[in-house]
């Protein structure tokens, strides 16, 4: 008798969770699709100024709304938490069903239990999406919209970004932060069209409306001989467009967590700063716990008054709150960045914060 009793039990804890679970899942994924349709609408709008130059299209301003896709569907994945759980959750509540629940005796903490486990599930699809799947797409977008741009000028292999400017093939090893290259070479053709000379450099930097070019070897080849020539620092008035080392830089978009990771001890041994990189990168890895926070800060704002309020209140209170902390944790982390604070506890404080009052409230804010 006590197994069965025990069965029945297990049996309507599952029914639980699929019903609840079920609520949240379907709202989650709508406010998902509605928030990521939005925002590809405004960068697509933003392409527009675009369109007309070199061979970009409108079919090419698709392409790279498409493509990069995946990585803003990341960033908006805790808005869309945030919302998804208020509207689902919020319908059972219109419809009297949490209260019903909480008076057969089902916790707070239990809901919310209930609300986390469907939320992980999603956080894990979501994760795949934006650390696996978008970077290559977000990196292709780029490429083919310098491309087009650019007149096909930019293309990046192993060996590194290749450029090509009229009788110039450029290759650059490494791109920075402040549009420095290192370990250029530049292949210059003569008529016939042949090789005339390589010169390769160590660095190279725009400054003052040239370009420095340091470390400089220069390889001429004459009809009879090969000629070379080495030069601490050497000036040029135009190497490339400004413009495009920032087109074909891999930003941190477009650079898995292990990649970046290696790019900013690039940067840092080579004397650049990188604590805005470093902020990325962490921020990178609280974006899990900004997920795991929103929902539940959702789910206890259902448990409250908010549930039983109309559906546009809600998506008001849902679209305010996610602003607010987007804001927040922008704050908190520059502030922390400005003042020297540790960049991993600054970037995660914010959902931390949130995380802590959730629990708090679970366990002493609602009578069980």
């Amino acid at each position: 008798m006590a197994q069965a009793v025990a069965w029945r039990e297990v049996v309507g804890v599952s029914r639980l969770d699929r019903h609840i679970g079920r609520a949240v899942l379907n709202a989650m994924l709508l406010a998902w699709a509605v928030v990521v349709v939005l925002d590809a609408l405004f960068v697509l709008l933003g392409q527009l100024g675009d369109i007309g130059r070199g061979d970009y299209g409108l079919g090419d301003a698709l392409r790279f709304v498409a493509l990069g896709t995946p990585t803003r569907a990341w960033q908006v994945f805790p808005m869309a938490a945030l919302i998804g759980v208020l509207l689902g959750l919020g319908n059972l509540a219109e419809q009297r069903e949490l209260d019903a629940l909480r008076l057969a005796g089902c916790s707070p903490s239990r809901l919310l239990l209930a609300v986390m486990r469907i939320g992980l599930l999603l956080l894990l699809g979501g994760m795949l999406l934006g650390e696996v799947v978008a970077p290559a797409a977000q990196h292709l977008a780029q490429q083919w919209r310098a491309q087009s741009i650019h007149g096909g000028a930019g293309t990046q292999t192993d060996a590194g970004f290749w450029v090509r400017d009229r009788q110039r093939f450029i290759q650059i090893g490494r791109s920075g932060p402040d549009d420095s290259v290192q370990g250029l070479v530049v292949y210059e053709l003569g008529p016939g069209p042949r090789l005339s000379r390589i010169i390769s450099a160590a660095r190279a930097q725009p400054q003052d409306g040239r370009w420095r070019l340091d470390d400089v070897v220069v390889t001429r080849f004459e009809t009879q001989r090969i000629g070379v020539e080495r030069h601490a620092r050497i000036w040029w008035p135009t190497l490339m467009a400004r413009g495009l080392v920032g087109l074909l830089t891999r930003d941190s978009a477009t650079l898995s967590l292990p990649q970046l990771a290696r790019y900013i001890d690039y940067l840092a041994q080579n004397g650049n700063d990188v604590g805005l990189w470093r902020l990325g990168f962490w921020q990178r890895l609280a974006a899990p716990l900004n997920v795991l926070a929103m929902l539940a800060l959702a789910a206890v704002l259902v448990l409250g008054s908010l549930g039983r309020r109309p559906l546009g209140q809600r998506l008001l209170v849902a679209v305010l709150t996610g602003v607010a902390f987007q804001l927040l944790g922008g704050v908190v982390s520059h502030a922390g960045l400005v003042y020297g604070l540790n960049v991993g506890l600054s970037a995660v404080l914010p959902a931390l914060s949130v995380l802590v009052g959730v629990v708090l409230y679970a366990r002493f804010g609602q009578p069980r």
